[in-house]
């Protein structure tokens, strides 16, 4: 157990982790559940796509949810960013670092998306485009225009309401950066727009 102990607080250190809030006066606390999950469990389970993989699922929701309760002007810390793109995202790190555990890694994650959060409350708005579908805050939408305009993507207002101009924005972006143009906001492509200035 105390190896279990030293190992969490190196990663803790390694990840930067900031105590924002929660935690002992030090900003330590215990991981429960998924969490002591090493990375090497975790890609094992997705690939299999087993009941385990899918608990993880839940346990990623629920510390979301708990994160965003707990952290102070923060309405949702993930607005674009699906649990789905989120596992994606901590098994790209578990591929090279298949000892670490997921507590860590997730807080690492959130910390970095944290700055992109919403601080109050956004009213969802339905994107269909084609065949697809989807439903995205207004603020998020707002924001994927803001950025789009900064790039010179989009020439509309940046209001928060989905239309063929963001449609066609959208589009623009993804052939500048290689990906299929259809216009729709995958996760992929919102995670690109929202993270690549890194």
């Amino acid at each position: 157990m105390n190896k279990l102990i030293i190992t969490l607080l190196y990663l803790i250190t390694i990840f930067n982790i900031p105590a924002s809030f929660g935690g002992d006066k030090d900003g330590r606390y215990a991981i429960r559940g998924a969490g002591l999950l090493s990375c090497k469990v975790f890609l094992e389970e997705r690939s299999k796509k087993s009941p385990a993989y899918m608990m993880i699922g839940g346990w990623l929701d629920g510390y979301i949810t708990a994160y965003n309760k707990l952290q102070q002007d923060t309405f949702d810390v993930s607005p674009y960013a699906s649990t789905e793109l989120l596992g994606v995202v901590i098994g790209q790190h578990c591929e090279d670092n298949p000892s670490d555990l997921l507590g860590p890694i997730l807080d690492s994650i959130l910390a970095r998306l944290n700055k992109d959060r919403l601080d109050t409350a956004s009213p969802f708005v339905t994107v269909k485009v084609g065949d697809y579908e989807t439903s995205l805050y207004a603020r998020t939408i707002q924001e994927i225009q803001t950025r789009l305009s900064q790039k010179g993507l989009f020439k509309g207002i940046s209001n928060g309401k989905w239309n063929d101009e963001t449609t066609a924005a959208v589009a623009r972006y993804q052939k500048a950066i290689g990906y299929n143009a259809s216009g729709y906001p995958d996760q992929k492509t919102l995670w690109y727009l929202f993270r690549s200035k890194e």
